[in-house]
């Protein structure tokens, strides 16, 4: 049974659950999150140079084809819900699913180059809220929604930790207009920003708020506000450590 969420995820860097075992004999499992602006990219590129890291993990089509076969059949019940109920777009809301039994099995291939931190971009907590903000899989007792519902507690059992970035709407938005990348709401309004913002945020927090409640995944927001790429590099680091990651012996 999902653990209801009582209320918003901590912010400013507060884990919001305990850390995992000192000494994991496996790779930890994290994923970081964040809306656009947050400084995901820049984030991701500066760690990613820690040999301990293992990131950039990616769903390979012809590698899992009969994966991604049995899985799409596995979820012909949810990909039902999604046509009859006009749950939204179709295709990538079973895409989503897909990818949510998927990325098990590419993350135990990762694992098996030995130990480290595997970290995940567009992972399990992304796919869950696309779910939630497009094809609003988190709501009622169907088919569609009890099947995102198992995916979540699922996932609570293999993440380690999230790691949520984040900013004031203001500086989000001035991010996301000066920057060179495209993005849907780069020529909207304050309100629209806002509004595209928020409704990630909400979908993110529910879904952190369900892993943090687990008692297994720990849970760390950092507000990017004010910090460079590698001070923010650096916090992350540490956080990695709470969680686990061994010292590097260099």
């Amino acid at each position: 049974m999902v653990v209801p969420v009582t209320g918003r995820v901590p912010v400013v860097g507060r884990a919001v659950s305990p850390a995992a075992d000192a000494t994991p004999r496996r790779p930890l499992v994290v994923e970081i999150v964040g809306p656009a602006g947050s400084g995901k990219t820049a984030l991701l590129r500066t760690l990613h140079r820690d040999p301990r890291i293992r990131a950039g993990l990616r769903i390979e089509r012809a590698r899992h084809l009969f994966e991604l076969i049995a899985h799409t059949t596995a979820f012909a019940p949810a990909a039902l819900a999604l046509l009859g109920e006009g749950r939204g777009p179709f295709w990538p809301g079973l895409r989503h699913f897909v990818r949510l039994r998927t990325f098990p099995q590419a993350i135990a291939r990762a694992a098996a180059e030995g130990p480290g931190l595997i970290l995940l971009d567009e992972g399990p907590v992304f796919s869950l809220g696309r779910l939630s903000v497009f094809q609003r899989a988190n709501h009622g007792a169907d088919r569609l929604a009890r099947h995102w519902h198992a995916e979540l507690n699922r996932w609570a059992n293999l993440l380690d930790g999230v790691v949520w970035i984040d900013a004031a709407d203001s500086v989000l938005a001035e991010r996301i207009r000066t920057r060179r990348k495209e993005h849907r709401i780069k020529s909207g309004t304050d309100t629209e920003v806002t509004s595209f913002l928020n409704r990630y945020r909400v979908a993110y927090r529910e879904i952190m708020g369900v892993l943090a409640a687990s008692g297994r995944v720990r849970v760390v927001e950092i507000d990017t506000a004010r910090v460079t790429t590698e001070q923010l590099a650096e916090r992350v680091m540490g956080e990695f450590g709470q969680m686990g990651l061994a010292r590097d012996a260099s």
